[in-house]
């Protein structure tokens, strides 16, 4: 015991800029390892890939009705810079932005943690953990994501160490560039929406700085709306994004709930294309439009890459009537509004509570029950948390209304907030044991 108390205090002398050092040196040396001998010049990529090689011009109004433009703006730039070695210099972009995230994140882990020894251990977990060092080299815009995610963590960490206008705002404004990497990070407009509500409300004197943050989400929810007006000038629909109308085609086709969608003509096709796969065969078949952009798409696609699988499918589909996407939504709506839809998307909930991540759920669970306690006990409330749950478990709600098998690739943007809500579990567990106050670690 002796020992062990002699050896925390050691780590504890040790400052940020040490440990720090030392964590990102081993990252360093295994990503070498991994990347440089395990997987050389590998290079991941796939249909969602070239479906970000996608003209953008936001300023001129031209933007897509798939893909949100901060990756394929990325992409243009990188362009730019060097057409022939696009994606080498984009790899390598983003391997240097996944690994730069590693010093936010362990300063985002030393105040929500607040042990080191679980601190080091979870920012050795995010610099080298596999899912994560994988999205380095695959050319979709996750690797980015989590650098985002750990950006958000830090601006709420320290708005709620020391509020200030600057970072109120910042946790206002920040979604938005968010939500234009990826869709997925629109529930960030509401969770934040509610901590500054709540805050508001129970914290007086913060209400003058609040009103910066709460200014900052109404510019975010405004350039949301703006964009999706674009979307309606260019491409005829007031949408963020299009893909959530193929990915609820395939639910209602999978279902089995089309059958009484209404639309006779839709009904016959579904039941003549369902044996040739739900997703690539009946969303596109129907909603040919998106057929025709990717085609596009393709163009600017480097094409030395040979193609994979789903790229040949999606290259080589037949051509169909663009039906229009009014008659597409109300056959989509009448297929939900079935006991049929209803009973499989509560089938869905099972399957993801329960079955595909039923551990998450029990850590979020008992994460839950210490937040609670904490709350009624000490009256105190467990802002950060609180804050990582909402967002992780609105990535499951996405994940249940439109989301598809890929559950794990919906739900990378929560990585970094997961990650830290467990070790924060750990600590908790740790000060249970010790009998310590568990109101000093939660906070």
């Amino acid at each position: 015991m002796q020992k062990n108390h002699w050896l925390n205090n050691k780590i504890n002398q040790f400052p940020d800029y040490l440990l720090l050092g030392v964590i990102l040196f081993l990252c360093l040396i295994y990503r070498l390892f991994y990347f440089g001998f395990l997987h050389p010049g590998l290079v991941l990529y796939n249909s969602d890939s070239v479906s970000y090689f996608v003209f953008v011009n936001i300023f001129k109004g031209i933007v897509d009705l798939y893909r949100t433009p901060l990756y394929p703006y990325m992409i243009k730039v990188f362009e730019y810079i060097s057409k022939d070695n696009l994606v080498p210099n984009l790899i390598f972009f983003q391997q240097a932005i996944s690994f730069l995230s590693i010093i936010p994140f362990y300063f985002v882990s030393k105040c929500i943690v607040k042990n080191k020894y679980l601190m080091i251990i979870a920012t050795l977990f995010y610099g080298c953990w596999h899912p994560i060092l994988i999205q380095n080299v695959h050319l979709n815009p996750e690797c980015l994501c989590f650098a985002g995610s750990i950006l958000m963590l830090l601006v709420l960490v320290k708005y709620t160490e020391k509020p200030k206008r600057l970072t109120a705002a910042s946790l206002g404004l920040l979604p938005f560039f968010l939500v234009m990497l990826k869709p997925t990070y629109l529930i960030l407009i509401p969770v934040a929406l509610l901590f500054m509500v709540f805050r508001f409300v129970l914290l007086r004197e913060e209400r003058k700085i609040l009103y910066w943050g709460l200014l900052g989400l109404i510019l975010s929810a405004a350039g949301i709306l703006g964009y999706c007006e674009m979307n309606k000038r260019h491409n005829g629909q007031f949408a963020l994004s299009n893909i959530a109308l193929n990915n609820t085609l395939f639910h209602v086709s999978y279902s089995g709930a089309y059958r009484e969608g209404g639309d006779e003509e839709f009904i016959a096709i579904i039941d003549a294309k369902r044996h040739l796969g739900h997703y690539y065969t009946v969303p596109f078949t129907i909603n040919n439009d998106f057929i025709d952009r990717y085609r596009n798409y393709n163009k600017r696609f480097p094409q030395y890459l040979p193609p994979t699988q789903d790229m040949t499918a999606c290259l080589n589909f037949p051509d169909t009537p663009n039906y229009p996407p009014e008659r597409i939504k109300r056959f989509i709506r009448n297929s939900q509004r079935t006991t049929v839809y209803l009973k499989y998307m509560m089938e869905r909930v099972f399957l993801i509570v329960a079955g595909a991540y039923g551990n998450l759920f029990i850590l979020f669970f008992l994460q839950s029950v210490i937040i609670g306690f904490v709350f009624f006990k000490y009256r105190k409330i467990a802002w950060i948390q609180g804050f990582c749950l909402l967002f992780v478990l609105g990535q499951f709600f996405s994940i249940w209304l439109v989301g598809l098998d890929d559950m794990d690739r919906h739900l990378m943007p929560s990585y970094p907030f997961i990650i830290q809500i467990a070790a924060s579990f750990l600590m908790v567990l740790i000060s249970f044991l010790k009998k310590e106050e568990i109101v000093e670690v939660i906070l």
